[in-house]
C-alpha cells in the first residue's frame, strides 16, 4: 500500500496537447518505480516508449507461444481548482488513512500499475519463471486517448512481428449491489467497449452590453441545444454482448426475468424500457452523451460574442460517428449551433468471444481472488481504455479491473476523494499472481482449462 502511497505523489497528469506531457513528474514516477521493484527491473527488460511510457519483457521459456500483455496506465486526470478544499486529504499527499490509499490515480489507474509490478517481483523472488513471454504496458497518455502511449507500445510490438494471445486491461469489476435485482457480488468481464466521440458545439453572437441584451444569446441557444439533446436521447438497442449479459443474469435473478429473456423476441421492447430506467444498465443499451466543457463569457457585463460546450459520446455496438452526428444535428434542429467533431474518433470495439481458454483463465484468476464472487459474467465497458491500440495484436482482450465496486465507490472515479481501501489493492495484487500463473503458466496448465471447457460443452 504504502508503494502505491508514493506512486501518487507524483503528478502525472495527462496532458490536453500531445507532447506536453511533465516530464520531470513522469520521469520521477520512472525513477520511483525502478527503486520500489528492484526484484522486477533485474529480472525484466525495460524499454521506454516515446519518452514517458513504459514495457516491460518478462521472456518465457516457451518462444513458440504467444506472449500475453497486461496493460494499465501511468497517468491520471486534473484536479478541478474549484474542488481542492473539497479532499479529505490533499489529492496528491498519498496518505494511508482510515483504511483507505488516498488521492488521484488511487483507483485510476496506478493502483493497477504498481498491483501488477507487486505480483511480478514476489514471483521473481520466489524464482517463478514463466513458460510464455509477458509483457507489462503502461501508458502515459491514456485519459487523452492513449495515441502517444499504447499507441506507440503497439506500434513497436507490431513492428517487432509481435502476435499476442491475449490483452488484460483495465474495464469493468466485482459490482456488489449495482444490478437491480441481484443481492450478490458478480464479476463482469468486458469482451467490449463503446466507441469514443467528442464533438464541439459553437454559437456566435453579436455581443454588446448586457443592459441591452438580446432575444438570443449565444449562451439561451447554446443552452436550448444542450437541452433538446438531453430530452431525446438516443434509442435503446440490445447488442450481442448485452444479450449474452442479460440472459446470464436473468437465471441468476430467476423468475419472469429467465422467461422473458428466453422468448426476447415477444418481449424486446419491455425488456429494453426496463433497461433504460436504471443508470447502471441505461448505458448497456444506448449511445450516451454528456456536456463536460462550456465556456462563454469574460466579464459580468458584456455579451459574450462565442458560446462552446464540448459533448463526449459513447457509442454503442452497431452506431458509426455518421449515425451520432446524424442525431444530433436533427434534434438541435438549429443552423446557429455548429457541430463539429473534436479530436479522434474511436469507433466501438468488436466482441471479444468467451469461448477461449484465456477467457477461462481470467474467470479463474477471479474466483480465486474473490469467493464471494457467484458469477462471472461478459458485458459491454461503456468506457475506452488503452486496449483499443492493441486490436491488431490479438483478437483476445479482456478489460476488467480487479475490485470490488458499489454504486457509491464506483463515483469516486475522476471524482473529490478518490481512494481504494487497504484489503482490496491486496486483493488486486494476488489477482494478479494468479492471472500470470493462470495464463503463463506450464503448458499442461493451458491444455487442462482447454480440456474443461471442452467437458463443459459437452454437458
Amino acid at each position: 500500500m504504502h508503494k502505491l502511497a508514493g506512486a501518487i505523489t507524483y503528478q502525472t497528469v495527462s496532458a490536453v496537447a500531445p507532447g506536453n506531457a511533465d516530464a520531470r513528474a513522469f520521469l520521477g514516477l520512472h525513477q520511483y518505480l525502478e527503486d520500489a521493484f528492484p526484484a522486477l527491473h533485474n529480472q525484466l527488460q525495460k524499454k521506454v516508449v516515446n519518452k514517458y511510457s513504459l514495457l516491460y519483457t518478462w521472456p518465457g521459456k516457451d518462444h513458440t507461444l504467444k506472449p500475453v500483455l497486461l496493460s494499465a496506465h501511468l497517468d491520471v486526470v486534473p484536479v478541478e481548482e474549484a474542488t481542492k478544499d473539497e479532499w479529505q486529504h490533499q489529492p496528491f499527499k498519498g496518505i494511508v488513512q482510515d483504511g483507505y490509499i488516498w488521492g488521484r490515480g488511487a483507483m485510476d489507474d496506478k493502483y493497477r500499475v504498481v498491483a501488477m509490478m507487486e505480483a511480478v517481483e514476489q514471483l521473481v523472488l520466489e524464482g517463478y519463471q514463466p513458460e510464455r513471454t509477458l509483457y507489462l504496458a503502461f501508458g502515459h497518455d491514456e485519459e487523452t486517448g492513449g495515441k502517444s502511449g499504447a499507441g506507440e507500445i503497439a506500434a513497436y510490438l507490431q513492428a517487432q512481428g509481435v502476435q499476442l494471445e491475449a490483452v488484460f486491461d483495465e474495464g469493468l469489476a466485482v459490482a456488489d449491489k449495482i444490478v437491480p435485482g441481484i443481492a450478490e457480488p458478480i464479476a463482469f468481464i468486458g469482451t467490449a467497449a463503446k466507441g469514443n466521440l467528442n464533438l464541439l458545439l459553437t454559437v456566435k453572437g453579436e455581443g454588446g452590453h448586457s443592459s441591452v441584451p438580446p432575444k438570443d444569446s449565444p449562451i439561451f441557444t447554446l443552452s436550448a441545444a444542450i437541452n433538446r439533446l438531453h430530452n431525446h436521447p438516443f434509442e435503446p438497442h440490445m447488442t450481442p454482448a448485452t444479450r449474452e449479459t442479460v440472459e446470464l443474469l436473468a437465471d441468476k435473478i430467476g423468475g419472469k426475468y429467465r422467461f422473458v429473456m428466453r422468448h426476447y423476441g415477444l418481449f424486446k421492447g419491455r425488456v429494453l424500457k426496463k433497461l433504460t430506467r436504471d443508470q447502471a444498465t441505461d448505458a448497456l443499451v444506448r449511445t450516451q452523451m454528456a456536456p463536460t466543457i462550456l465556456e462563454a463569457g469574460q466579464k459580468e457585463n458584456v455579451m459574450p460574442r462565442l458560446a462552446t460546450a464540448v459533448l463526449n459520446v459513447r457509442i454503442l455496438t452497431g452506431e458509426t460517428q455518421q449515425t451520432v452526428l446524424a442525431h444530433v444535428l436533427k434534434t438541435i434542429d438549429d443552423e446557429r449551433v455548429q457541430v463539429e467533431v473534436s479530436g479522434l474518433y474511436t469507433p466501438p470495439s468488436p466482441v471479444t468471444s468467451t469461448d477461449t481458454w484465456t477467457y477461462k483463465a481470467l474467470a479463474h484468476a477471479i474466483g480465486e481472488t474473490f469467493p464471494e464472487v457467484t458469477a462471472v459474467v461478459p458485458a459491454l465497458f461503456p468506457g475506452s481504455t488503452d486496449s483499443k491500440h492493441y486490436s491488431g495484436l490479438t483478437d483476445n482482450i479482456y478489460r476488467f479491473a480487479p475490485q470490488v465496486v458499489t454504486r457509491q465507490s464506483a463515483k469516486l472515479v475522476h471524482n473529490v476523494n478518490e481512494r481504494l481501501s487497504v484489503e482490496v489493492f491486496g486483493k488486486c495484487i494476488v489477482f494478479y499472481n494468479h492471472l500470470i500463473r493462470s495464463t503463463c503458466g506450464s503448458v499442461a496448465n493451458e491444455v487442462a482449462i482447454r480440456q474443461e471447457k471442452a467437458l463443459q460443452r459437452e454437458e
